[in-house]
């Protein structure tokens, strides 16, 4: 075989380092399916790739159902012989899984059957692995299931945030991209059923579980939730004055001397904040106030976290307004 016609599809910093690798191999790709436009932003992965497309002469298609039949009908104009998914949480119907001529490649950032499911990255810091793979499969009608056809491993350097994972998983996997694509083209590729009685599946995750509660969270704790939520996720956080307060970075002190009550502001230094947990304080950095870093806002010995007993007290305060309306 010498060449194939390959359609790629993603959305994602991920998707682009992967297209750039296959590129830079003379690979050709014959069509990019990605989703609508969005804003790039921090706490989000998502890239703009109709620039890359039109750059390279790549056709280029948007939508945010892979599975509409303008999508299916667009893909059948390109003759495809293979699918890369480079990213994309949508399963893919029976309908659209038969239309390349061979088959479609699915990835995942975890060493399957281990880690099926959702935000592999997260969980993957917050299970405080050592290490993990990428793994490419041919898609069927089950959730990171197919038989494998790839599994790149590789060793995460401690104290990993989710950005150098991120990372080292995008590199990984671009490679694993040109590695599968030359084992097609030699026909050497050979496929490895899971064994589906190990499988784990990581369940969704949403912006609201990386609330921190310092009451009852050890600084490790806190450290762990901000080092797997950062960016390119939406960012561990709590509330200061009724405002939503994101912490992108942390360090854990060692043998701190300032002790205070559960989320009080203890230490102000170099753009950071020594705050207290439920056992020792831990410094935070790079805050984000409403998209804004600004450590003026915050007050030595004010606490984060959400005061219900004043929040309480002004509810029972409003009531008793509105009942002496309503006498009158």
């Amino acid at each position: 075989m010498k060449s194939l016609n390959v359609l790629c599809i993603g959305f994602n910093q991920e998707t682009l380092i992967s297209l750039k690798k296959l590129i830079n191999n003379n690979i050709k790709i014959s069509g990019l399916i990605s989703t609508k436009k969005k804003k790039e932003k921090k706490g989000s992965d998502y890239v703009d790739l109709e620039p890359f497309a039109k750059k390279h002469k790549i056709a280029y298609f948007e939508t945010d159902d892979i599975n509409c039949i303008e999508a299916k009908n667009w893909i059948k104009n390109i003759n495809v012989d293979v699918i890369f998914i480079l990213a994309w949480s949508q399963l893919f119907d029976s309908e659209l899984l038969s239309l390349p001529k061979y088959f479609t490649i699915g990835s995942h950032p975890s060493k399957l059957p281990y880690g099926a499911g959702r935000a592999p990255v997260v969980w993957t810091i917050l299970e405080e692995l050592k290490s993990t793979a990428v793994s490419l499969f041919k898609v069927n009608d089950g959730v990171d299931s197919g038989a494998l056809l790839l599994q790149k491993e590789f060793d995460i350097p401690p104290n990993s945030n989710s950005r150098k994972l991120y990372d080292l998983i995008s590199e990984n996997l671009s490679d694993a991209f040109v590695e599968v694509y030359t084992k097609i083209i030699n026909n050497e590729l050979k496929e490895v059923n899971q064994d589906l009685q190990k499988r784990t599946i990581r369940a969704k995750r949403q912006p609201k579980d990386g609330y921190i509660d310092f009451k009852i969270m050890t600084n490790k704790e806190v450290d762990l939730l901000i080092r797997a939520t950062t960016d390119p996720y939406p960012g561990a956080f709590s509330y200061y004055k009724n405002k939503k307060v994101i912490f992108w970075d942390s360090e854990i002190e060692e043998n701190c001397k300032y002790k205070g009550t559960f989320g009080q502001i203890l230490k102000k230094e170099n753009n950071s904040l020594l705050v207290q947990c439920k056992d020792f304080p831990i410094w935070l950095k790079d805050i984000w106030v409403e998209e804004k870093n600004d450590i003026n806002f915050f007050k030595l010995g004010d606490c984060f976290g959400i005061d219900f007993i004043s929040e309480i007290e002004v509810l029972n305060k409003k009531i008793k307004e509105l009942e002496e309306m309503v006498k009158k």
